[in-house]
């Protein structure tokens, strides 16, 4: 157990991107942030600290950490050594000197596609009625109703079963002539995938005879719950495993003409600290394992991660609700803010609206439009529900232009990412990492996009202004207008046609 003194006025964000609507925490917080064994969460995460006044902390391992009466308690049963710095004066500071020590960038990135392109994902819209018909349908929409082509990911529903990776003849009986199509009309193809296997079948008994699966304390393959039953998991630990596992994804790149997966699972909520494995490690590293088994892949999404940043993975938020608050519209900015300054520059908010299957009764039109402003300029920006479908035509037109304001700004982003590529600094930023000092620690409903843009949505139902605060120098808006000469504090209009953003001059 380790103890550290907070200083006064200190602020602390890291540990889990779920949980920055909780943050920054300070001397008064009063919290536990667990980043060890099976947890529910299912973002990404680090084993990582940052202060405001450039401290760190950070262990290879997963660990507890309570912030309460002005310390920070820090619980590690591995003993793994801490590493706890100070002197980097800023957040900015603080991060940039753990990233170069600990998580430094690999000069990669993901595909040039996903900054400069919308994202769409046939999940919300389709469900798991993936059929040629269908997807061919979805994708003809998107260019019937004046919208760029981009990344098409066909999500869960595509294969013969999980572990078997081939396509469903009844669903779509030719998978060539249908990436053959997408592809002719301008979209690359990722399919969804995962570490789970059925648990019967050939392809169980196959995997189970190799090796690959995990197993429990007691040697008996591991079943573990998830979303749609118990199944094993394979075990990325294992280079065989591993390899297994690209044969059956490069067949699909070579026999299909695939681009690309989303590796969907691979939380920690699926693995044990106790797992019998080829190379042991805590619950959360398997995690790890999995990301750097599809980062071979420039067309990959991880929604799962952990100490992975800097690898070249698409990084994107777990599944929202249809809500305002409620891990709804609340969580992008500072759930973003978090994934972040974790290392995961190449991030993408979920799917604009939400992406929680079944959950929505309803389409609330404002919040879809407020929604995809938020996103317009965000690192990417992923469609999934058909916004020419579920809305009027008004409220559509406004969804629009925020998809083309992101597809405006693709280059500016795409810039940003091959800078962080070889730099390690965010395209997404919070106000208190660019703006040290200047009162901006609890500020969660604004972001910088690179170090020109700043970004203040409308997040709350029926506001047509909001308070923006503006950092020091001067702030123009979309038409080159000057707003603010900077250090205030203004009340703006922002009706439900505008998004409010301004460059710095």
């Amino acid at each position: 157990m380790k103890k550290i003194k907070m200083l006064k006025g200190e602020c602390w964000w890291g540990g889990k991107a779920p949980d920055g609507c909780f943050m920054p925490y300070d001397e008064n917080s009063s919290t536990t942030v667990d980043i060890r064994g099976r947890s529910s969460e299912n973002d990404q995460s680090a084993s990582m600290f940052l202060s405001s006044c450039g401290r760190y902390i950070w262990n290879d391992n997963p660990f507890r950490a309570e912030f309460k009466n002005g310390e920070i308690i820090l619980t590690d049963e591995r003993e793994s050594p801490f590493d706890i710095q100070e002197g980097n004066k800023t957040l900015k500071g603080a991060y940039m000197a753990a990233m170069k020590k600990h998580f430094p960038f690999t000069g990669t990135l993901p595909d040039k596609l996903f900054f400069t392109s919308p994202q769409y994902n046939t999940w919300m819209e389709l469900g798991t009625e993936q059929t040629t018909e269908n997807i061919l349908r979805y994708a003809q929409g998107i260019l019937d109703n004046g919208l760029p082509t981009g990344v098409l990911m066909i999500d869960g529903g595509w294969q013969e079963d999980y572990g078997i990776f081939e396509f469903n003849k009844g669903k779509i009986p030719d998978p060539a002539a249908l990436v053959y199509k997408l592809h002719k009309m301008g979209f690359k193809v990722m399919l969804w995938t995962s570490p789970i296997v059925s648990a019967a079948g050939v392809r169980f008994k196959e995997l189970r005879k190799k090796g690959y699966f995990l197993k429990t304390k007691d040697n008996e393959i591991a079943i573990r719950h998830w979303w749609s039953g118990y199944s094993p998991m394979i075990d990325f630990t294992n280079p065989e495993a591993v390899e297994w596992m690209y044969s059956q994804l490069d067949n699909l790149v070579e026999r299909y003409g695939i681009d690309g997966y989303k590796f969907d699972a691979g939380d920690a909520s699926l693995y044990a600290d106790d797992d019998i494995i080829y190379k042991p490690m805590p619950a959360r590293n398997q995690t790890t394992a999995f990301n750097i088994m599809g980062e071979k892949y420039k067309f990959n999404e991880f929604r799962a991660a952990h100490n992975s940043g800097g690898r070249p993975i698409v990084a994107r938020l777990h599944d929202k609700n249809h809500t305002w608050d409620n891990i709804g519209l609340n969580t992008l900015i500072p759930n973003t803010t978090v994934q972040s300054l974790l290392g995961y520059a190449y991030s993408c908010p979920d799917m604009v609206g939400g992406g929680v299957y079944g959950s929505i009764d309803g389409i609330d039109e404002e919040l879809f439009v407020r929604w995809s402003q938020a996103n317009a300029l965000m690192p990417m920006m992923q469609i999934s529900l058909a916004p020419w479908r579920v809305l009027c035509e008004d409220s559509y037109k406004l969804v629009k232009k925020s998809v083309m304001l992101h597809k405006k700004f693709g280059k500016y982003i795409y810039g940003l990412a091959k800078e962080s590529a070889k730099t390690g600094e965010p395209i997404f930023r919070c106000m208190e990492y660019q703006f040290p000092n200047e009162g901006f620690e609890h500020i969660n409903d604004q972001y910088m996009l690179g170090n020109e843009y700043m970004v203040a949505p409308v997040i709350t139902k029926g506001t047509v202004s909001r308070k923006v605060k503006f950092p020091k120098g001067t702030w123009c808006d979309e038409k080159g207008r000057v707003v603010s000469y900077g250090d205030e504090t203004l009340t703006l209009d922002a009706p439900i046609d505008k998004l409010l953003y301004f460059k710095k001059a």
